[in-house]
């Protein structure tokens, strides 16, 4: 089992590559990384077998990529604020 990173960990890990690179280069260094997600873990290789994605451009193409195969696994409770209600909203009546 690889090393347990959060996804912003990940990310400045990434900015030491030479881009462009491709996934084969991804998942031999990272593909073993266990990204801890609100949703649990993931492999970067599991996150990176969801999309078609084999060769990426630029740091950013490569983390909003691994963001996307990771989907809602990094998202916690959907629809969730803690944040309460916006001003005025608690106001309103219905007719």
């Amino acid at each position: 089992m690889g090393k347990t990173v959060r996804l912003d960990e990940l990310e400045a890990e990434l900015r030491d590559e030479t881009y462009p690179v491709d996934r084969e280069r991804v998942v031999e260094a990272y593909g073993d990384y266990e990204l801890d997600l609100a949703g649990g873990e993931e492999s970067v290789e599991a996150a990176l077998g969801r999309v078609d994605d084999d060769r990426f451009e630029s740091h950013v193409d490569l983390v909003e990529t691994i963001e996307d195969g990771v989907g809602g696994e990094a998202v916690g409770r959907r629809d969730y604020t803690d944040r309460g209600a916006s001003a005025g909203e608690g106001n309103q009546e219905s007719f």
